[in-house]
This record gives structure tokens, C-alpha cells and sequence, in this order.
């Protein structure tokens, strides 16, 4: 709690295997003085070990660009040959932000955030589409998606790592000149919604810390607040992880959404373990995606995304599993979900 974030974790490490030794010599000089020459070599190669080490990367990479630490995370940015970006954390196993400079398209969950506001009634146009809330803002993916859609509509974005924040505008493009119309919100996501007075068209919820998402944002509690946050015409939107065959997470989240607002839909996310689950404040159908599709044809982006989402509507059921503030069992479920993958080999 005070090392890491102070000092950072290479030099975390190195202080704490200098303080062994010398709890270490303090034992041999009570009890066996006389061995204590031949191992005060031991702290000279640790000090000597950390000064040849500083200032290599901690988890070195062919097309990493910039690393750092933060209180929450380890941060890494990577670029490959066509100068498009990733944000990765922590072990590395997920991208929590790409930004291509000349494209919008990540074919990923992001682009499929943009068509949530379709599953409502038709005619439902672009322009119906009026303000946004990001929990999980990262690098600002999906702020610039919407932005680059919508114009410049109001986005409360919200991120609780304020060194994610500064790399988003560092090396994502996520400068506050071109973005006057992203409000950054350094905070917790549920502790923010909770002090809002805003509702919105869409909130976005992709707040994983791999392979979790936070117990507390994923409670019938918390998607109460979330509901009484929406517009009338409002949609919640919200990534979720699976298997090729194992949606049990997906079903849970489901059932857990269900209690809250009248109807979901389930996108799958092509060639990736994503679904992104939208829940809508009025009753709605998955054929009403299909019947606003003619009314994006202006923006062929928002349009062909549109066309693929539709095509991958998923009609997963709910499951009898529903998480409450009492009790959200979702990182036993994610460990058996993962373990269940590793031991099956299911590609």
C-alpha cells in the first residue's frame, strides 16, 4: 500500500530482499558470528543486481513502446508495424484500448457498444443518441468511437487509474483539445453513477481487471443505479467473457440483468471470448437491431458494424445464478469458467 505505489515494484522487491538479509545477519551475528563474512556478499550482488536492472523494462516486449506503473496496474503500450496501439495490463492477457490513427474499426467488443441504442423501437436514428457514460474509459477507445459517430455529445468517462488516463492522452490520441466534449471522472464506476445527478443514453460498462469484472459492478444493486441513470429510451451495455462452448457467465450476468430491466440481447464478439450484453430500460426485441439497420446506412462504418452484430445475435437464456451486493460469486465462477477451459482444452 505505501512501497509500490511510492517507489514502484522493482525497487519494492529490492528493499524488501535487503531487509531479509538483514534480518538474516542479525540472526547470524547473535548466533553464529563467525559465518558472517562469507555471506556479506549476499546485499553487495542485490544492490549491484538493481543498479545494472534500472531502466530496463519490467516485462520486456519486441513492439512495446512505453511501460509504466501505476497504484492499480502495470501499464504497457504496445505498436505494431501499421502503427496501430494497444493498451495492455498487468499480465498482458487482454487489450483494454486500441487506437488505429486512420480507423475506427477495432473488431473488437468496442465497435459493437456503438449499435446498443439500436435494439430499441424503430425508427430509432443516430442523432437519438445524446449523451454517453463509459465506466472503464481506459485509453478512451469507445470515447472516440462515439465521438467520431455522434459529435461531440456529452461523455462522462470514467476511470479509476488516473495513469491510464494520462497514457490514453499521451499515446491514444485522448487529448483533452480534441475531446472538449469527454468529462474524465477519476473515480471508482459505482461511486461515481451513485454521485450523479446526469442520465444518459448509453452506459457502457467494461471495467475488467483479466479475467474479472469487480463483484460490485455486476450486482442487481448496482444495475438499479445504473437503471435510474438512463434516459427513457436508455441502454445498458456491458462485456462479458466465455469459452467457446461456456456462457455460464453470461447466463448469470443475464438473469442478474433481468431483475432490473425488462429485456437483453447478446452480441458475440467474432474470433474473441467476448459477448456484450445489452439491456434496454424499455421492452424490446432482437428484431428491432435488424429494422433500424436501414436508418445507419449514412455512416458506413456504424452501418457494417451494425450488419455484424445482427449477425451474431446469441439467444443465451439466463441462468438461475443472480448476483446481489450480498453475494456475487463471479470470481468463483470466473476461476471454475478458466480452469474448466484449461483442463478441457477447448480451443
Amino acid at each position: 500500500l505505501i512501497l509500490v505505489p511510492l517507489i514502484g515494484t522493482r525497487n519494492t522487491f529490492v528493499i524488501l530482499s535487503l531487509f531479509l538479509l538483514t534480518v538474516a545477519f542479525g540472526g547470524l551475528v547473535r548466533n553464529a558470528p563467525r559465518r558472517l563474512l562469507t555471506h556479506l556478499w549476499m546485499p553487495l550482488v542485490v544492490i549491484l543486481l538493481a543498479l545494472l536492472l534500472r531502466g530496463q523494462p519490467v516485462k520486456a516486449a519486441e513492439n512495446a513502446i512505453y511501460e509504466t506503473e501505476s497504484a492499480y496496474n502495470y501499464i504497457q503500450v504496445v505498436e505494431d508495424e501499421g502503427g496501430c496501439r494497444q493498451l495492455l495490463l498487468n499480465e498482458g492477457q487482454g487489450i483494454h484500448s486500441v487506437y488505429c490513427p486512420h480507423q475506427l474499426r477495432t473488431s473488437g467488443p468496442w465497435d459493437y457498444f456503438l449499435i446498443a441504442p439500436y435494439f430499441n423501437p424503430p425508427p430509432y436514428t443516430p442523432d437519438q443518441v445524446e449523451s454517453v457514460a463509459l465506466v472503464g474509459l481506459a485509453a478512451g477507445t469507445m470515447a472516440r468511437q462515439y465521438t467520431a459517430i455522434y459529435g461531440p455529445i456529452p461523455i462522462d468517462g470514467i476511470e479509476i487509474d488516473p495513469e491510464i488516463v494520462r497514457v490514453g492522452q499521451e499515446y491514444f490520441g485522448l487529448t483533452p483539445s480534441d475531446y472538449p466534449n469527454l468529462n474524465v471522472i477519476i473515480a471508482d464506476g459505482r461511486y461515481a453513477l451513485a454521485r450523479s445527478d446526469s442520465r444518459y443514453t448509453v452506459i457502457g460498462v467494461d471495467a475488467y481487471r483479466l479475467p474479472y469484472i469487480p463483484p460490485h459492478l455486476t450486482t442487481v444493486e448496482f444495475f438499479q443505479e445504473v437503471r435510474a441513470h438512463l434516459t427513457a429510451d436508455g441502454v445498458a451495455v456491458i462485456n462479458v467473457g466465455h469459452t467457446q462452448d461456456d456462457y455460464r457467465l453470461v447466463e448469470a450476468m443475464l438473469a442478474t440483468l433481468r431483475q432490473v430491466f425488462p429485456s437483453t440481447h447478446v452480441l458475440d464478439v467474432p474470433n474473441s471470448f467476448n459477448a456484450v450484453i445489452v439491456a434496454t430500460v424499455q421492452p424490446t426485441q432482437g428484431g428491432n437491431l435488424w429494422l433500424n439497420l436501414p436508418h445507419l446506412e449514412d455512416d458506413d462504418f456504424l452501418h457494417a458494424t451494425g450488419l455484424m452484430a445482427a449477425a451474431h445475435l446469441n439467444f443465451v437464456g439466463p441462468s438461475d445464478v443472480i448476483f446481489t451486493d450480498d453475494r456475487a460469486a463471479i470470481e468463483w465462477m470466473t476461476n471454475a469458467l478458466v480452469l474448466d477451459f484449461i483442463l478441457k482444452g477447448t480451443p
